[in-house]
């Protein structure tokens, strides 16, 4: 039976749908109006300007202190600019009544940068102009991105020595962490994250890194293979693609047991089973082996001393 370790989880936050998709629709709103937006899980420490309606901003660089008022004045001057064109597209009245830390509350944590300016903005998860954020936002839709595309999700597996790869058989099971890393495929779209087993969803990676890494070259006594675990294709729209980015989570739909998925090596499959769930876990039951066609993986020769 081939088992594996848990796999460290990737430090993702577990994200909210509504939360989601209201910094979607934020997010979507204001890269149309030219800024650049990061979704951030959590605003740095520090004082930030409070405005009436709970919204919270802080100019780039400024360093703020509740008893600095005249260097708070001077980055409010110099971030005019943007928080005009931030009131203009949010409906916002950044008027700030004081300086005080970040507030607990549910809030929606956006880093902005637009021509030569920067500044971090809070936006409570309940501000009276959510409804009106997800209405604007759905507007600018193009009715082209609405259509859906299929999409195929990687999901990362252990890593299984050759004879124990090669030894699987029907009615063995390999384990597959929680929440492991995944690559998430459609046309002209690729996206390294994380998929969460029990939600369905699937969170893009801060650095969009690769699925695999690997430390020294094995020695050929220990050379193991990475397993690569392929779930049906999904559909899903081109404006959900085109919106996914860090801090956002795309669901994909529940994963059950049954499911039926293939096990890869190489991009090749050597296996196809379901889906099983043990606790918090799942892993896969083999159902039948794939054999590689001879000639299509490369063997070594002997070549002239």
């Amino acid at each position: 039976m081939a088992t594996m370790l848990r796999l460290d989880a990737l430090d993702l936050p577990r994200v909210d749908p509504a939360r989601d998709a209201l910094a979607a629709a934020v997010a979507r709103l204001l890269d149309h109006a030219g800024f650049a937006v990061e979704i951030v899980a959590a605003p740095p420490r520090g004082s930030w300007f409070r405005c009436a309606d709970g919204s919270q901003f802080r100019p780039g660089g400024a360093v703020l202190h509740p008893e600095r008022i005249a260097e708070a004045a001077a980055a409010l001057d110099d971030a005019e600019p943007m928080l005009l064109a931030l009131e203009q597209v949010l409906g916002l009245q950044l008027e700030p009544e004081d300086l005080r830390s970040a507030s607990e509350e549910a809030m929606l944590h956006f880093a902005l940068r637009r021509e030569d300016q920067k500044a971090a903005l809070l936006l409570p998860c309940d501000h009276p102009h959510a409804a009106n954020w997800l209405a604007e936002a759905d507007a600018l839709t193009p009715l082209a991105s609405r259509l859906p595309v299929l999409a195929l999700l990687l999901v990362q597996g252990p890593r299984l020595g050759i004879a124990e790869a090669g030894d699987l058989a029907p009615g063995d099971l390999v384990l597959i962490g929680a929440r492991p890393r995944a690559t998430l495929e459609a046309p002209h779209f690729r996206q390294a994250g994380q998929f969460d087993l029990a939600a369905g969803s699937f969170t893009p990676h801060p650095d969009g890194a690769p699925m695999e890494s690997s430390d020294a070259a094995p020695s050929p006594r220990d050379f193991a293979v990475p397993l690569t675990l392929r779930l049906p294709a999904q559909r899903v729209s081109a404006a959900a693609l085109a919106d996914l980015r860090p801090g956002l989570a795309l669901p994909l739909g529940p994963v059950s047991e049954g499911m039926a998925v293939e096990l890869l090596v190489a991009g090749s499959p050597i296996a196809r089973g379901e889906l099983v769930q043990l606790g918090d876990r799942f892993a896969v039951l083999i159902e039948a082996r794939e054999d590689l066609a001879e000639g299509t993986v490369q063997q070594p020769v002997e070549v002239a001393a």
